[in-house]
């Protein structure tokens, strides 16, 4: 009992189909996989930066404690570049410590660098990064007056004062919609006079 030729011919060519859908099946599983731990790893530094920033943005000195502006706005460069002082209560940032935060898109990476000021000068200056950002982008909420209701800007003014809200908004790379983080910042502050 022995096989022709032809026979021999179509069994090589079943089992070379099935090894080449094999591996394309395999190569199709480990992109996937790929895919799935960038997007899981994307993911997780997203929700630390927004968690460092909402932290930091909520715990502003005191006016009276500081001579720099409490937070501003500048949209002298292609994107807005946010500069606020925090006092942070929780790690690395610590209570006490004036920080002069900074939050802007440089060269496809949103960076939040803060840099501490005046007796703190011998701590070393922070730096969280998002990479694959492509915009970037932010609004504050004026003070409603009685009566009104406040409007977003896109700048502050106010050097000795924060607005009743902020809102960051950025997008990654492949991102269909930007996710925008929003922090209200007036339930925290002292009632103003």
């Amino acid at each position: 009992m022995g096989f022709t030729l032809l026979e021999v011919i179509v069994a090589i060519t079943i089992t070379g189909l099935a090894l080449t859908t094999a591996g394309m099946a395999l190569a199709a599983a480990r992109d996937t996989m790929a895919r799935l731990e960038t997007h899981g790893a994307r993911t997780e530094a997203d929700g630390r930066v927004r968690a460092l920033l909402t932290d930091m943005l909520r715990h502003a000195p005191l006016p009276e404690q500081v001579d720099a502006p409490l937070l501003s706005v500048d949209r002298s460069t292609e994107t807005p570049v946010l500069r606020f002082l925090s006092v942070g209560v929780r790690a690395p940032y610590g209570t006490g410590a004036t920080w002069v935060v900074e939050v802007a898109l440089r060269d496809g990476e949103l960076r939040v660098q803060a840099t501490p000021t005046g007796r703190d000068l011998g701590a070393l200056p922070l730096t969280a990064t998002l990479p694959s950002v492509r915009g970037f982008d932010v609004r504050v909420l004026e003070h409603a007056s009685a009566g009104e209701v406040p409007a977003w800007r896109a700048e502050w003014p106010l050097a000795q004062d924060r607005p009743s809200a902020i809102e960051l908004t950025w997008q990654h790379l492949g991102e269909a919609t930007p996710r925008p983080l929003r922090v209200v910042l007036s339930p925290l502050e002292r009632p103003r006079s």
